[in-house]
């Protein structure tokens, strides 16, 4: 209504689909950004110095949206539609899926690892039962981090966000 401009009016059914198409075309930019990061890292010579465009586009991304949806209060109410349809809570989930992949991250490495260096079977296991131990240390606290903080973070600024609003109304609806 500032500046002279006048608000249009919105049709529902028009911004729904809209919003359907925002969605569809961010999970085709992050599987072509995935796609392009799997090429770079088994085709292209030069290891990671390559990727990191990709990298930044998932990354800076997934910390918008979360962000973003937890200033407006909807990552709370996100998580509880999910948890609705789940076993296991939100929280949970991703914790379990942060010790899977850092378990399974740090078999990679322990196997490879070696295979690859090893001159004999009894330094074979050695270094497999080293690495794994080394690797379970590092992948699993850092995906930690990764996974269940921001999770926890952004759950608790959006409920905030949310209370501060429900308190907004209240105080609309006494006066």
């Amino acid at each position: 209504m500032g500046f002279g401009f006048k608000r249009r009016q919105n049709d529902e059914r028009v911004t729904n689909l809209q919003n359907m198409i925002y969605r569809e075309m961010y999970m085709l930019i992050v599987g072509i950004c995935a796609m392009s990061i799997l090429y770079k890292q088994f085709f292209v010579e030069g290891g990671t110095r390559h990727l990191w465009t990709e990298v930044i586009i998932l990354v800076a991304s997934s910390v918008f949206y979360v962000g973003r949806s937890a200033m407006l209060g909807i990552f709370s109410d996100e998580v509880e539609m999910s948890e609705q349809s789940s076993k296991l809570s939100f929280n949970t989930r991703n914790f379990v899926i942060s010790l899977i992949v850092g378990v399974g991250i740090s078999l990679f490495f322990a196997i490879v690892n070696s295979q690859k260096y090893a001159d004999s079977t009894e330094e074979a296991f050695t270094f497999f039962f080293v690495i794994l131990f080394g690797s379970l240390m590092i992948y699993i606290p850092v995906l930690f981090a990764i996974m269940v903080l921001p999770y926890a973070i952004a759950k608790r600024k959006s409920d905030q966000v949310n209370e501060r609003e429900l308190e907004e109304m209240d105080d609309e609806d006494v006066r």
